[in-house]
């Protein structure tokens, strides 16, 4: 819901100021959450969860504009990689310390913590240097958005971008809505060896975000490309064969794989997607991707639970091996299976 429009307010407004926006949605969504939670309703406290998710819409899609403004176009992987570590470290931490905050009865010192780190991120956010807004323009949101699907559509290394990240998502929200139960089953898994396996996945987003910049500069992006989808292939494979190898130990590297790989891949890509776009048009760019991939993720969790239920839980794993093989092989089949070093800047539209 808020992509689209999020998209077009930051190829209006300073990137930067939409960050300041977005961590001030993000507060303003924590106190509201905050109140529904002391009141014990339901709704205000999922009102408060929408603006706090809006809020942070608007700020990753505010972030990569951000960059592309403040950072040199050869300076641009490094600056994605050193973000995607602080980044990595949140997902990594952030749902650990709420669960345990919730276990022990004090979830109100969670939600509490979230609004201080939103105020404490605002308070940053001001000391920003300011940055001159686009040129205004009063035009028909449908052709802003319009343009923003053209380009995506016309510029063929966003193209091929868009249709590795539909069949990898795909396979990914199939993969989270069967994992559980065949962890539960097929490899008599208990839920604490899930939830410690699942946890790898951080691990190596983490790795991966502290070898990505030196990664980017000696290995050519087609590469970290199609290794990115080609790891999740070998991860899925692995999990058709974890009940002959090992359930635990298998379902840890499974997710360390998928934590690894994928990562690489979205510094890489996020690197050319601000350097192809012009500048003034990437909030725009951003959101039409951005809700291209979370569309299909709602596909693909109603797929794999399908599949699970008529066909079982094996044929279902063997799905998703195949659908991230699918993501695999459209980098070979796209121009990015061509890039043999990152594009040059796109600079200003005309």
């Amino acid at each position: 819901i808020m992509s689209l429009p999020a998209g077009i307010l930051i190829d209006r407004i300073a990137p930067l100021d939409g960050l300041r926006r977005a961590l001030a949605a993000g507060a303003l969504g924590c106190l509201v959450a905050i109140a529904g939670y002391v009141a014990a309703s339901p709704p205000l406290l999922t009102f408060g969860a929408f603006l706090t998710v809006s809020g942070i819409v608007l700020g990753l899609l505010s972030e990569g504009a951000s960059l592309q403004q403040i950072v040199a176009g050869p300076e641009l992987g490094a600056a994605n990689a050193r973000i995607q570590i602080v980044q990595a470290l949140a997902m990594l931490i952030g749902p650990a310390l709420m669960g345990y905050l919730i276990a022990h009865g004090f979830a109100l010192t969670g939600l509490s913590l979230a609004f201080a780190l939103c105020a404490f991120g605002y308070l940053l956010a001001r000391r920003f240097p300011a940055q001159p807004p686009s040129p205004p323009k009063v035009r028909d949101l449908r052709i802003e958005l319009g343009e923003g699907m053209a380009f995506v559509w016309g510029q063929s290394l966003l193209r091929g971008i868009v249709a590795c990240a539909l069949f990898w998502n795909l396979a990914f929200m199939a993969l989270a809505a069967v994992f559980v139960p065949y962890a539960l089953n097929q490899l008599s898994m208990t839920s604490d060896m899930i939830g410690i396996a699942q946890s790898a996945m951080g691990v190596g987003a983490l790795l991966a975000a502290f070898t990505a910049a030196p990664m980017l500069a000696r290995i050519p992006p087609r590469a970290l490309l199609f290794f990115g989808p080609a790891s999740s292939t070998l991860a899925a494979a692995l999990l058709v064969m974890a009940p002959g190898l090992g359930g635990f130990g298998t379902s840890a590297v499974v997710y360390l794989l998928l934590g690894f790989g994928p990562i690489l891949w979205f510094v890489c890509q996020n690197t050319i997607r601000q350097l192809v776009t012009p500048k003034g048009m990437l909030g725009r760019v951003g959101a039409v991707i951005q809700v291209a991939i979370y569309g299909v993720r709602s596909i693909g969790a109603l797929l794999g639970g399908w599949v699970a239920a008529t066909l079982g839980l094996e044929a279902a794993i063997l799905m998703v091996a195949v659908l991230f093989g699918l993501s695999t092989l459209t980098i070979p089949l796209s121009a990015l299976g061509r890039l043999s070093a990152m594009p040059h800047s796109a600079g200003s539209p005309a």
